[in-house]
């Protein structure tokens, strides 16, 4: 059993490992998830910026929380792709788990959406879409699915799209069936990916949607999508038929009619 061991002696223990043991010194904490908190370093002496992710203190003792966290720096590792973060450097102190990766300096869409106000014309939505799915069938090539590609964590950069935080991603598994699980976030395939995606996009759409009534109604109702985009939308959210994989939900975008809205 381990001793108890508070986060503020782990907060310390990481900082003077940090700032004594590696070029790297902690500006400021910049957030927190379900199992992990985050810190903006700064390189000394390029003044380069990162990020430092460490598991949270409370899990140290939970086997399964660690090896999920510790899994996901192997994924990072593992798909070393351009369009998500570079792991650079990892450790772990007290049991607790952490590692230093780049920095992406562009906006998430939650931001872009919510902050910046950016709306998005119907072909730019299919534009970045395909993007996205462009960089998604890259980490499914790995075996991996992201499982919560929400707006959060989905990035914009000079016109590039960003995955980050992969800390629900799991390895792709073969045969799934969904009735086996509660929710289609969760499954352990490609679906899972798509799902979040047609949410995504719906997101997007309706950044450029004014509501003309009070009471509620479907999305379907509200944005009086041509047929062809709200077929293909229903099956990424697995109301149709579901895509096979993220190259056929590519392939079947039907960018034509989107453009010609």
């Amino acid at each position: 059993m381990l001793k108890f061991i508070s986060d503020t002696k782990i907060k310390r223990l990481v900082k003077n490992y940090i700032e004594n043991e590696t070029p790297f010194q902690i500006q400021r904490f910049i957030g927190r998830g379900a199992y992990g908190l985050a810190y903006l370093l700064v390189h000394k002496e390029t003044k380069k910026q990162y990020v430092l992710k460490r598991m949270r203190t409370k899990y140290r003792g939970r086997s399964q929380t660690k090896s999920k966290f510790k899994q996901e720096i192997e994924m990072l590792k593992q798909l070393n792709l351009p369009n998500v973060p570079k792991v650079f450097l990892e450790g772990e102190l007290e049991n607790v788990p952490f590692y230093i990766m780049d920095l992406i300096d562009g906006n998430t869409f939650e931001q872009e959406i919510f902050r910046e106000g950016k709306t998005f014309s119907l072909e730019e939505c299919f534009v970045i879409l395909e993007k996205l799915l462009n960089v998604i069938i890259r980490i499914h090539d790995q075996k991996i699915v992201h499982r919560d590609l929400r707006i959060p964590n989905i990035l914009i950069k000079n016109d590039d799209i960003y995955i980050i935080d992969f800390g629900l991603a799991s390895y792709i598994k073969n045969n799934v069936l969904i009735k086996q699980f509660d929710n289609p976030k969760k499954l352990e395939d490609h679906r899972s990916d798509l799902y979040y995606i047609g949410h995504f996009l719906l997101y997007l759409i309706y950044s450029n949607y004014s509501p003309t009534s009070r009471k509620e109604r479907s999305w379907q109702e509200e944005l009086q999508l041509p047929k062809e985009i709200e077929n293909y939308i229903e099956r990424l959210l697995l109301i149709g038929p579901a895509f096979s994989s993220a190259e056929e939900a590519l392939h079947s975008i039907p960018i034509q009619r989107a453009q010609s809205k």
